[in-house]
């Protein structure tokens, strides 16, 4: 097609789109670090692009939290990031954060309190595990390699299992890491000797990638133990220590309130909004006291640019739009569905106020959210303007736009749900029904085998559903982008 024929096109496009009220631009949203919160955040992205009229694209890169402040610091000496915003489990170190703010100034913001625990995979048949940290000191620095080791037996009288253990961590540079091996050797100086998001092991242990690569590993190999993020263990299935806390009680992180008890306890958490640009590494949730906490708790925190003014006008109002609505009470009240605590009221408070006061570009037009109303939301107190607006706008996020796949996606959670619940109920009548050994009888065997493969048929119809709702929101993300990713 000759190049004038082309141009000339392109503007008709241009005017036709204009006069249509369809908005061209396409704006895009990249952040990287922690693993632990990432399906939070991945939750998120999607409820906001569906939300606007404009093409959004939002991703998150599960990375780890000392990647993810590499990331953010970006290249010296100007310290360019490469990410549109960070995220971590633990604050940036005193020294470094001197360096970085000295350059770009930068506010450190919780947006969740999350805990780290040891699980296992003994079978479930021995019993539940209490252990305390000069244990669990000896167990990872390959002191204890056995399970009926005396000190194992002497915490758990009944149990009785002669069988290697196998310590499994995590490769490359983690918070989980960080905060397990601060909390053995704070707790257990002279056993555990190192402390870091990376350390030397013992050539005897297993390194896995990630929580999943973690929890994976857990899941195949039997006698194993490690640590992973609470929400991530959990929801993985995985049988959890019982750990001794600092009242001398055996909690776990999954009893309610274990880990929320920390935040309140701890010292330096109720900062004013303008000190988040402070330095955080002197504050801690670790080990605080009460008989029902959990003693390896942890903020997770946002780090965003204090001044966004050198950002592209869009990515700005972008980053501080996406950090208000992880703030929101609508998100934090999606947090135990992934395993995470809710910041409480007055540290909430004071971390949106902190995202207020973040400088945008000059020609930034900043997001409005519309939630049950056509009144804006006011993202600081939750409460809704008495000035109308325009709900159809580019700059809103409209909590009454939203994908038919998230609704019907929505209703086969909650049927898989009922038929999980229904087989519990089959499986415990049929117990009772038959105490010895099913396969004892040809006819059970026979029926058995009929009722397995009846479920397995309506599971494996709802997966094909699911998958073509899957590929049905792909094709939609396909038809909608506005090309590829640029920082």
């Amino acid at each position: 097609m000759p190049r004038f024929t082309s141009a000339v096109l392109f503007a008709a496009l241009a005017i036709f789109t204009a006069a249509n009220g369809v908005s061209a631009q396409h704006h895009e949203l990249h952040g990287s670090g922690t693993t632990n919160p990432s399906k939070f955040f991945w939750k998120v992205m999607d409820m906001l692009e569906e939300r606007t009229r404009t093409p959004v694209t939002m991703t998150y890169r599960g990375v780890g939290s000392s990647t993810g402040q590499k990331e953010f610091m970006g290249v010296t000496p100007a310290y360019a990031p490469l990410n549109h915003f960070g995220s971590g489990d633990i604050p940036f170190p005193a020294a470094t954060h001197t360096t970085l703010s000295a350059a770009n100034p930068f506010i450190q913001v919780p947006f969740v309190i999350g805990g780290i625990a040891f699980f296992h995979s003994v079978p479930t048949s021995y019993g539940e595990i209490d252990l305390d940290a000069c244990t669990l000191a000896k167990i990872f620095s390959r002191d204890i390699t056995r399970w009926n080791h005396a000190d194992i037996v002497a915490l758990n009288p009944d149990f009785d299992l002669d069988q290697p253990i196998t310590v499994v961590h995590r490769v490359e540079g983690s918070s989980s890491t960080s905060l397990s091996t601060k909390y053995l050797k704070e707790e257990c100086p002279t056993v555990f000797t190192q402390e870091g998001s990376t350390i030397t092991w013992h050539s005897s242990t297993v390194g896995a990638q990630g929580s999943g690569g973690v929890s994976d590993y857990l899941a195949a190999n039997p006698y194993s133990i490690s640590y992973i993020d609470s929400g991530h263990g959990i929801a993985a299935g995985l049988s959890e220590i019982a750990l001794k806390n600092a009242n001398g009680k055996f909690v776990k992180s999954s009893t309610d309130g274990s880990i929320s008890a920390a935040a309140t306890a701890a010292t330096g958490t109720d900062r004013l909004a303008s000190a988040y640009s402070d330095d955080w590494s002197t504050v801690s949730l670790m080990n605080q006291a009460g008989d029902a906490s959990w003693p390896i708790c942890t903020f997770s925190y946002l780090y965003i640019r204090k001044d966004m003014s050198a950002f592209d006008p869009d990515t700005a109002a972008l980053v501080k739009a996406f950090a208000l609505f992880v703030l929101s009470d609508e998100a934090q009240a999606m947090l135990p569905d992934f395993g995470f605590i809710a910041l409480p009221a007055a540290i909430k408070k004071q971390a949106r106020a902190a995202i207020e006061l973040v400088i945008l570009h000059v020609n930034s037009v900043e997001w409005k959210f519309e939630k049950n109303t056509n009144f804006p939301l006011n993202m600081q107190t939750m409460e809704d303007s008495s000035t109308a607006f325009d709900g159809n706008g580019e700059r809103v996020f409209s909590g009454k736009r939203m994908a038919y796949a998230d609704y019907e996606r929505g209703a086969m959670v909650k049927q898989i749900a009922a038929l999980e619940a229904a087989m519990t109920t089959m499986q415990t009548a049929h117990a009772a029904l038959h105490p010895s050994a099913w396969y004892n009888d040809p006819q059970t065997e026979i029926d058995g085998a009929a009722a397995v493969g009846a479920l397995g048929f309506i599971l494996g119809f709802i997966g094909i559903v699911l998958g073509a709702v899957a590929m049905t929101r792909i094709k939609g993300l396909a038809k909608n982008s506005g090309g590829g990713y640029a920082i």
